[in-house]
Parts: structure tokens; sequence; C-alpha cells
């Protein structure tokens, strides 16, 4: 008889929902064997939701790809079947992954409480006909993910573009560094991020709704602290809970010391000098959840991030280590691991000015995050790759985002971001009572801490 290799074997074709559905007559969720929510709640590893030749990336190929191994442009062919054509691509290039064994625990990405919250909520999620997240019992959802078994591509990416960062409050402290094809340095940034959740908090009171703010999902500010011609610069972006209206963009400028309000239509532009990235690429998927249109592409194992990759949290990392270290290079080293069950979902944007022609993001169905994409422009022709990584960030249960790629293919130009626990006086927090809207994310606070 001959053996199928793993290139040949469609693992979903094999072992189908359906197939399950007709043997068991139960369920159609994330997970293969039994749902993985269920699993987390009783405490239990989630690998009994899975056959265990998803769990180990030895037994999916038939022993062609090890943990330890390193996959370069030497031997890229060997995960072109379960890699985003992206990554492939980076590889052919010269950037460099190291394979690990696939992580079992869901908190490695998200923080205990979400999931808490998720087990607590289950089922309270509705979508009306527009495609609008709601509570079943009317109003804004309440928090945790509002799909832990997403069936349909909405669902999906409704789980994930809710609270990307699952935190009610975050301030974060990045570098970043912008390099050219010949792995030139032409620019480095450096600044703050924040978000304030308006809505599905869970921690900081007022929860589970700011009433003030009742109709919006969140607010993020951006404050770019280098080079020296954007010091001062201060973003306000307010994203709204209806799905289908683009936010609000309010810019501090240091030379007016004034705040405008600009169009939020620009969002297919680079967002500074030499960036790579768009406003619409933030966090994966930027833009309301409404004003693209979502396909389920499907299901399968493929290679995910690990969380291994550090960044610039690894102490004394060096440049060849793989865990995305903090050097100003045009491929940071990182490592991955076959994930179990990738959703892939097709976007196509309805908004003016889009210049991608479609985008596919790789929804992680364990941790239900997204940390990677691939775009193709107009033409058809596949333009960027999108690398998010998240991993521990030394405080305890407090998982985030530890590095970003966006990595142009067409002019192989790069912006790489690193983020960190602390830079001057400003230090990674989440879930502080010290993060409030009206404090820090509207105009008057720009201007008022613009003056301090």
């Amino acid at each position: 008889m001959k053996t199928r290799s793993y290139k040949e074997f469609d693992y979903f074709e094999h072992w189908t929902r359906r197939d399950f559905l007709k043997k068991t007559g139960t369920w159609a969720g994330v997970g293969l064997l039994q749902p993985v929510l269920s699993l987390i709640g009783q405490g239990k590893s989630i690998a009994a939701a899975y056959p265990d030749e998803v769990l180990s990336i030895e037994k999916y190929t038939k022993g062609r790809i090890k943990p330890g191994m390193i996959i370069s442009k030497e031997n890229v062919e060997l995960i072109k079947d379960i890699a985003p054509e992206g990554l492939v691509v980076e590889l052919q290039r010269g950037a460099q992954i190291k394979i690990a064994e696939t992580t079992m625990r869901p908190e490695a990405k998200v923080p205990r409480f979400w999931l808490e919250a998720t087990l607590r909520n289950k089922g309270q999620a509705v979508l009306d006909s527009k495609g609008q997240l709601w509570h079943k019992g009317g109003g804004p959802w309440t928090g945790g993910f509002p799909f832990p078994e997403p069936k349909t591509a909405l669902e999906a990416i409704w789980d994930f573009s809710f609270s990307p960062r699952r935190y009610d409050t975050l301030r974060v402290v990045y570098t970043e560094n912008h390099v050219d094809t010949n792995g030139t340095l032409v620019r480095h940034d450096s600044g703050l991020f924040g978000q304030i959740q308006s809505v599905g908090r869970l921690v900081v009171d007022p929860k589970p709704v700011v009433p003030k703010y009742k109709d919006e999902l969140h607010r993020v500010i951006l404050s770019l602290n280098e080079p020296f011609d954007s010091y001062g610069l201060g973003v306000l972006t307010t994203v709204y809970y209806d799905g289908s209206r683009l936010p609000d963009t309010d810019l501090y400028i240091p030379a007016l010391r004034r705040t405008r309000r600009v169009p939020s239509t620009q969002r297919f532009e680079p967002s500074s000098p030499y960036s790579v990235s768009y406003a619409t690429d933030f966090d994966i998927q930027g833009d309301p959840v409404l004003t693209w249109s979502w396909n389920l592409a499907g299901r399968k194992p493929m290679l995910g991030p690990s969380p291994s990759n550090l960044g610039a949290r690894a102490k004394g990392a060096k440049r060849e280590d793989f865990v995305f270290p903090d050097f100003p290079d045009k491929f940071p080293r990182s490592t991955w691991e076959l994930r179990p069950e990738m959703i892939l979902l097709d976007g196509v944007p309805h908004l003016p000015g889009a210049n991608y022609s479609r985008k596919r993001v790789y929804i992680d169905a364990i941790y239900l995050i997204t940390e990677l994409a691939d775009i193709w422009d107009m033409a058809g022709k596949l333009w960027k790759f999108l690398f998010f990584i998240w991993g521990d960030t030394g405080v305890p249960d407090t998982p985030d985002l530890t590095g970003i790629v966006f990595a142009d293919l067409q002019r192989d130009f790069h912006s790489n971001v690193s983020f960190h626990n602390r830079i001057g006086d400003y230090t990674f927090l989440v879930n502080s009572p010290e993060l409030e809207t009206d404090n820090w994310a509207t105009p008057s606070a720009m201007l008022r801490r613009a003056r301090h």
C-alpha cells in the first residue's frame, strides 16, 4: 500500500467535522475530537481535542520536520504547504525560523480572566441581520470571546476584533525599525501606544461598560517620541461599537499646540515616513469588521509563532537567537510551531481608497487571535505579509504583543516593531484604573498632557 506524504494529505478532508458528527452526533466547534472550551473549563489539556498527528510536527510531516530544526532558503520547500505565502517569500529571501514543539496552554497567549469570562458568557452572543455583535439580552457584548466555537467567518473575526488586546486598559512602549531591501536601517521610531476599552470590560470599573462612552468599542492613543521630526505628535482614534462606522481621528500637532480632526478615510496610506504599515493594518485588521466582507476559506494545521518569542524582553538575547531579538535587522529570527487548527478567513475591503484586493487572515482556533496575514494588491499579486507576535511579557498572566513585522514583499522593505516593559518614565501597564478615557484619550487630554 502506498503511504501518502504529508504534502498529499489533506488532514481536514480526511478527518472532517461531518464525519465526527455522523459518528458521535455531538458538535461542530473548535477542536476536532471534542470542544476546546470544555477542556479549558475542566482544567484539562487541550491535547484531547485533537488527534496526535496534528499535535506533533514530526508526526504530521512524517519526520521531515522536527523540533529544533532551522528553516531557511535552503529547505523552505519543507514547510510550503503549512505556512502563509508571505512567510515562504521571506524565507526564500533570507529569513530564518526555528521549529518548536506545539504549545498546549491557551493562557500562553490569552489572559486567564478572558478565558473565564468566555466560559461564563458562552452562548450569550448574537449577530443581527447586518452582522453586528450584541449580547442576546440587549446591549453590547460583555466580555470574553463572543463565539468560542466560531462556525462562520463573521463570528471568527468578531472574536478577535471585539477586543484585540483583551485588556480593559493597556499602555505599551515600542520602538520601530524601518529597514530597506539592502538591510540598511533608514529610520528609527519610538513611542507610546494606549488602548482603553469602552465595553466588554472585565477588571477595571466601571464594567462592563463605561456609560459615557457606551457607543464606542475602544479608544486608541499613539504618542511619538522619536525621531525628532515627529516628537510630540499625538494620534487619537475613536473606534465605534457600530462595526460599519469608520473611526474618528484627532491629531495633536506640536508646532501648533492644537488638536485637529482629520479624515479617517485615508486608511490605505503609510502611517509615517518609510513605514510599511497602514491604519488598516493595525492589529492585523484595523478597520471596523463590517466595512469588509468575510469568507471562511478553510481550516487546517499550519505553522504559527511560538510564545517563546520574547522580543526585547528576552534579557541578553543575541542577534542569532530565535526569539525575535531587538536589533535593527531586516529579518529578526523567530520560533514557530505547528498549530493544530488554523481558521483561514478571506476579507475584501469596501472602503474608499482601498488598494487591497484581498487579505487572508489566519486565526489560531485555540487562542482565537490572529498573528498572521497575507495581502494582495488590486492586480492580485501578493503584496504584504503581516506577522504579529504574542508571548510572555514577564508580567504574570499578562501575555501581549512582543513584536510585529510589516513586510512589503514587492519592495522588499520592512517595518519591524519591538515592545518593551520600560522606556524612560513610561512602563508597560494593563488593567490599570490610572488609564481613564478622560485623562488619556480625548483631544483635551492630549492638550493637557502635552503642556506638562
